[in-house]
């Protein structure tokens, strides 16, 4: 069985897929979104797992969809600063970018996806599927992909575009290669409590144990909480995963002292801990004949700089620009077209990958680097105001706007 053919289909229905599919229909493309499902609703009395720090960037691209005014405003919390301490020495991020409000938006997940849903429920050239791709395939006859669902379902695709996660079939079907190393870490995040507000300020430190950052959410029920995220080494993850939630609050207390984040003690767990595996997996092109990629499909980084999601949302807005800007008459799937979005965003995650590459080994257990040198180089970053000012603007994902 077939249905009628869109511009194009994205295979990937989460946040990075959802806003393409929204970002893509608003130049007038018709858009089939495949594995699209509606987000979880959000814990009235926890904050859900799964939390983004969301750059000026990201912001300015939810914006123009006319999704930011649909996220819960009182779920939503500016990172006003940062501290990042290591072997004594601090770095210290209080300044944002001009013109820019924060230096980041703590979101959770959930509460992004539900404001996109929203927005694509009333964006009529998106077809909202359901089923993922089961196959692909190029046909015989003509340009574009075949796409059959898991449904049973055939659809054409003029441009298929990639969206769906680490694992993608699209980039296994496309036969572009990867550049892949495990840190044999997992990112365990959790929920706490804290006795004292946070101010806005996100802490950050390294240690023989990984890194450590906590996160400040809104206040819930008038209440200051912070957000965990410990890139912690394989054995270590799986001993704080077994953690009860009070004796892993405990555990993360023990840590605040690093932090200089005493104040926020003592802290209480409102939820059970989760992990991810973090590794770096850079695709080696962005793009093939009528085929594109984003987000996780296309580079996962180290987390330590939290800028996944954000480098997802930065190749939509890039991809619905090249796509936009293409002449009149030219196929979405043009090999120009594409070269030219691949080439986009080649130079930012490049560099990303390299710069949280380079801090995750700079700090890691075994690493050569001696800690008084360490402490100098930090110590040195901090008193140049305008190379933390060169820094904070690319970390704002400004400098790679189209």
């Amino acid at each position: 069985m077939s249905t009628p053919s869109p511009d194009l289909v994205i295979c990937g229905g989460g946040i990075v897929g959802k806003a393409c599919a929204l970002a893509l229909a608003q130049t007038g493309l018709d858009v089939a979104l495949l594995g699209a499902r509606p987000a979880a609703a959000l814990p009235a009395d926890n904050y859900s797992q799964r939390i983004y720090a969301l750059n000026a960037a990201s912001r300015q691209l939810l914006e123009q969809l006319r999704v930011w005014p649909h996220l819960p405003p009182g779920r939503v919390q500016p990172v006003r600063a940062m501290q990042i301490r290591a072997d004594g020495a601090q770095l210290a991020f209080d300044t944002p970018p001009a013109q820019v409000e924060a230096l980041a938006w703590i979101v959770e997940s959930d509460a992004i996806e539900g404001a996109l849903d929203l927005a694509l429920r009333f964006e009529r050239r998106v077809q909202l599927d359901p089923a993922p791709a089961a196959r692909l395939s190029r046909p015989a006859d003509g340009p574009g992909w075949q796409v059959q669902t898991a449904d049973g379902r055939s659809l054409h695709a003029a441009l298929l575009v990639g969206a769906d996660g680490e694992h993608s079939l699209v980039r296994k079907v496309s036969g572009i290669a990867t550049d892949t190393h495990d840190y044999m870490q997992r990112g365990v995040v959790a929920n706490f409590a804290c006795a004292a507000p946070h101010d806005g300020v996100a802490f950050q430190t390294f240690e023989d144990g990984g890194v450590i950052a906590l996160l400040p959410l809104a206040p819930l029920h008038g209440q200051p909480m912070v957000s965990l995220v410990w890139s912690a080494p394989g054995a270590l993850a799986h001993e704080l995963l077994a953690l009860p939630p009070d004796a892993l609050a405990q555990r993360v207390q023990g840590h605040l002292a690093a932090m200089r984040a005493q104040h926020l003690g003592p802290l209480r767990a409102t939820g059970a801990a989760a992990a991810w595996r973090l590794q770096r997996q850079i695709a080696r092109s962005a793009a093939t004949d009528a085929l594109v990629l984003v987000g996780d499909a296309a580079h996962r980084v180290h987390p330590l700089a939290g800028q996944g999601l954000n480098l997802g949302l930065q190749d939509v807005q890039q991809l619905a620009h090249t796509l936009q800007q293409r002449a009149p008459g030219q196929a979405v799937h043009d090999a120009r077209l594409l070269r030219r979005y691949a080439r986009s965003r080649a130079e930012q995650v490049r560099a990303l990958a390299i710069a949280t590459d380079a801090l995750a080994r700079l700090y890691a257990t075994h690493s050569p680097v001696p800690a008084p040198l360490r402490a100098l180089g930090l110590h040195a970053a901090n008193a140049l105001p305008p190379f933390k000012a060169l820094l904070t603007r690319y970390a704002s994902g400004l400098p790679y706007l189209a």
